[in-house]
């Protein structure tokens, strides 16, 4: 089986070779009609021959290929036995013959023409073994709304698998068979150490055509538009198509270190963009399935969201670092914990917090009902907080209390304009109507919004309601440009502002207190 070592040394002699024999036609070009001395240059190295002939991936992929199956699955579909007069057709009916007429309702009502149920195809994919009892690995997507799932062996057998469960969050599921006695399985890898250039192999099912291998390397590892709900995936540029789902990326050590389930391309082909769940995440769930037939994962209770420089500014944080909090729900664990609105999650379980997605992926790893403690970031000091996580969907958010409707509606007050660009009034009931809004929310409307200023920057926009200012809720304009006083003096730059809208919710953005000042 070749190793990394091996294959290292074999690029780092073709480099040599490029870069050396780049030198040597570099110097004879430059000599060419010149009488000067030539300099002296490295000897060319060329690379071993029976070195050359060791690079190949074929033990790794005949040690590992048994174990990989391919995947088909179809499902029952109802076909329209009874005759449906088409609407147009229904209204000449009238216009034709008695006989064509009494023919067309005798047809429309005899009840041998039910509708009839067929099985079809519904697609295709990969999967691969991951134990000595018959468990198959394959992604949720691959047998999503099947009604049979057969299995493809390397020998090419047929197997009926069974479901055992599936997790649409990460599109992993597992199906089990009776195996063999001496079926092959691999396993996941135990410490995923992969480093961008790294080389793997994809092993699956492209377009029907089972028991293709591609290779490749690692491309990337999280980061924008790489980032899973629980995991970061591993972008590999091995050739991933349409029946790769579900199929496993082997590192040279024949370790599973990935399950291949999506492909970025514009066409629907593979350009060399190939996303796979980590293994560290895949064994996890892979786990519960086989032993739950579900998966479980903890529930804090609050909506969060990243830092940017104006956000950092008005909660008083130092880095970008951490997910800020920007609504709690009601019943929920955090709310039972007494976090906050506009509290920074800074570590959670002692595990330092990135990002939100970071603390929805610590969160979502750990068991519902373990007690754990939190370190927050609130009025600018940390404080620890401690928290006993429910069950995820155990609860439904509920609605905020209509006994807490603004006394405010009624008033009248003129538009009030701010110097950072900001245009504010009083929300009121057709505004709400309007806008979409539940009856219970209260705040100051954001009537305005001026081109290029520095509310258009910071993401303030016309229709959004201002609910709370430095965690202190408001209920007119007045109470807004209270809280900004008092924001200034205490020598705030800038505040933290709950925003509501009838499509985005409730979100934070940061609002210079400047905007205390006439305009």
């Amino acid at each position: 089986m070749q190793t990394k070592a091996s294959l290292r040394k074999f690029l780092a002699v073709s480099a040599a070779s490029f870069v050396l024999g780049g030198a040597t036609i570099g110097t004879l070009m430059a000599q060419e009609g010149t009488d000067r001395p030539r300099e002296a240059r490295p000897q060319l190295m060329a690379p071993d021959a029976s070195f050359i002939q060791q690079l190949s991936f074929a033990d790794l992929v005949e040690e590992v290929s048994p174990a990989v199956v391919s995947i088909r699955t179809e499902a029952d579909v109802a076909l329209r036995g009874r005759m449906q007069i088409p609407p147009g057709l229904e209204r000449m009916l009238p216009m034709l013959p008695p006989e064509f007429r009494e023919e067309f309702r005798r047809y429309e009502d005899d009840e041998e023409n039910e509708d009839e149920t067929v099985r079809r195809p519904l697609g295709q994919g990969s999967g691969f073994f991951v134990d000595d009892k018959g468990h198959i690995v394959t992604n949720n997507h691959v047998i999503d709304g099947a009604d049979e799932i057969t299995v493809v062996l390397d020998n090419g057998d047929e197997l009926t698998a069974e479901l055992i469960g599936t997790d649409p969050a990460t599109d992993l599921a597992v199906l089990k068979v009776k195996p063999s006695g001496n079926q092959r399985y691999v396993q996941f890898s135990e410490e995923l150490d992969l480093r961008v250039g790294d080389y793997v192999l994809a092993v699956g099912n492209p377009f029907g055509l089972g028991g293709t291998v591609t290779s490749g390397i690692v491309s990337a590892i999280g980061g924008e538009r790489r980032q899973g709900t629980y995991g970061d995936f591993i972008q590999i540029d091995a050739s991933i198509n349409r029946g790769n789902s579900g199929g496993p990326t082997f590192d040279l050590n024949g370790n599973v270190v990935g399950v291949n389930t999506a492909i970025i391309s514009p066409t629907g082909g593979n350009v060399g963009i190939g996303l796979a769940v980590p293994s560290d995440v895949a064994s996890d769930v892979v786990s519960q399935l086989i032993d739950n037939g579900a998966v479980t994962r903890g529930w804090l209770g609050v909506g969060i969201g990243n830092l940017n420089d104006g956000l950092a500014a008005a909660v008083g944080a130092e880095t970008l670092e951490g997910a800020l909090v920007q609504n709690v729900q009601e019943g929920s664990p955090a709310q039972k914990a007494k976090f906050r609105e506009g509290d920074v999650i800074l570590e959670f379980n002692r595990i330092p917090v990135k990002d939100a997605a970071d603390l929805t992926r610590i969160v979502g790893g750990i068991t519902p009902g373990k007690q754990v403690r939190a370190k927050v970031l609130r009025d600018g000091q940390e404080r620890t907080l401690t928290v006993t996580l429910a069950k995820r969907d155990a609860l439904e958010p509920k609605q905020a209390n209509d006994d807490d409707k603004s006394s405010d509606d009624k008033e009248k007050h003129k538009d009030r304009e701010m110097s950072v660009g900001l245009t504010l009034s009083q929300l009121t009931d057709e505004t709400r109507r309007r806008l979409g809004l539940e009856n219970d929310v209260s705040g100051v409307l954001v009537s305005g919004v001026d081109r290029g200023s520095e509310a258009e920057e910071a993401g303030f926009r016309r229709g959004m309601v201002l609910t709370s200012v430095d965690t202190k809720d408001v209920k007119s304009v007045a109470d807004l440009e209270k809280t900004l006083k008092a924001a200034e003096s205490r020598g705030k730059e800038a505040v933290l502002v709950r925003v509501q809208t009838a499509q985005q919710g409730a979100f934070f953005l940061a609002l210079p207190v400047e905007a205390a000042d006439q305009g």
